[in-house]
């Protein structure tokens, strides 16, 4: 989900949009979803497995999906988030390999499921298959774009890059700003931002003291777009000692 502008908060660098219901014809949408079959995931169910075989996709129509990496290790990271008008598990069924990560239901989630014949069936007869491609491109560019604005920002500016790179993927309209269903503990946030629980929860706390978030233990509201993008770029007031 990422227009100019997203319930007030810019895109930055990370390019176009990447929902594929924004960029499709809603009757091609539509199209789609009646070849499927609706299903209902509880909060915490597992949607796809990493490693299994790519035999299906679900087209998301409600809820919010968590897509994590396990090590081998067995330890768990948190990619991104993903929202309604995704396609999930697309790459793996384009590509004809396992399942690159584990999708989890951040909360209850809807949508409908096709078999992986019919969904590329569909792809061709709607003319879709550029657009899936491009999109998944750009997904991978936005990925590598966070990941290279990791590396090279501070500690404090990563986890408001990060809070925003969320807020632009899966953030909804709210009373006061834009809601994001985060899903996950305050460690996973802050692994997402490549620092320790110790970095991460000073500087949210800042964010919240200075009126930019409201934060509960699982979901945050964004209040001031612009002094985030602020603190993403570790500028404006206060930024560089966050």
């Amino acid at each position: 989900m990422c227009a100019m502008t997203v319930y007030g908060l810019a895109c930055f660098e990370f390019g176009g949009d990447l929902n594929f219901r924004d960029v499709v014809p809603e009757h091609a949408w539509r199209a789609l979803v009646e070849q499927g079959r609706r299903v209902v995931y509880r909060r915490g169910a597992v949607i796809y497995r990493q490693g299994d075989r790519a035999s299906s996709v679900t087209l998301l129509e409600d809820g919010t999906v968590k897509v994590l990496q396990v090590t081998e290790g067995g330890a768990g990271l948190t990619l991104t988030l993903r929202g309604p008008g995704e396609v999930l598990g697309e790459i793996g069924v384009i590509l004809d390999r396992p399942r690159s990560a584990t999708l989890e239901a951040v909360n209850p989630c809807s949508g409908h499921v096709l078999g992986a014949r019919t969904f590329l069936a569909g792809l061709d007869r709607l003319d879709l298959v550029p657009t899936v491609y491009r999109l998944a491109v750009d997904r991978m560019h936005h990925v590598e774009q966070l990941r290279t604005d990791l590396v090279s920002l501070p500690p404090a500016a990563r986890v408001a890059r990060v809070i925003l790179y969320l807020a632009v993927e899966v953030g909804r309209p709210s009373k006061g700003g834009t809601l994001v269903e985060l899903g996950m503990p305050r460690e996973e946030l802050a692994a997402m931002a490549a620092v320790g629980r110790s970095t991460a929860a000073p500087v949210l706390r800042r964010l919240h003291m200075e009126g930019v978030l409201d934060l509960a233990r699982t979901r945050l509201v964004v209040k001031d777009a612009e002094a985030l993008e602020a603190a993403a770029r570790a500028e404006g007031p206060g930024a560089p000692g966050m």
